[in-house]
């Protein structure tokens, strides 16, 4: 019985000391001389990061919603797309004609254009501020009948 008082005790003065730490900390922050002009430099660059949150997108765009994209107008054309993870995605894009090169999620072409992401079937482009599709042309299939084998 004496080990739960000791114990009861101990918890009761590491309570009053922690109280006391405590109040002094929010006195002295209420009490203290206003910051400095580089404390107020640092809150100001604070002040804004934390009013520019609500405008970025912090777990990345919602690209989920490519068919309502508009198709870009740009002289762009993709010859092949190499889908794996989106961070190891490439596409081949051929430029105004010129033979393709390979980019991938980030990369810049001309323009002023960023690819913002690569599916299976397009490339949705950053250009401007708006997103935009480039989408994989696909030739339709011709299927000719199989020659019909002769009878020996």
């Amino acid at each position: 019985m004496l080990g739960i008082g000791v114990l009861l005790a101990l918890l009761a003065v590491y309570t009053l000391f922690y109280s006391l730490w405590q109040w002094q900390h929010d006195w002295r922050l209420a009490h203290d001389e206003p910051p400095t002009g580089s404390e107020l430099s640092n809150r100001n660059q604070t002040d804004a990061l934390i009013a520019a949150l609500p405008n970025t997108h912090l777990f990345g765009k919602n690209l989920s919603k490519t068919s309502d994209m508009p198709i870009t107008n740009l002289q762009l054309n993709i010859t092949g797309i190499v889908k794996t993870d989106n961070a190891h995605s490439k596409v081949y894009i051929s430029i105004s004609g010129q033979p393709g090169k390979i980019y991938q999620m980030g990369d810049s072409l001309p323009y002023g254009v960023k690819i913002a992401d690569i599916s299976t079937n397009a490339v949705i482009l950053e250009n401007d501020g708006h997103l935009e599709k480039l989408p994989l042309a696909r030739e339709p299939l011709i299927f000719k009948p199989l020659p019909e084998e002769e009878s020996h």
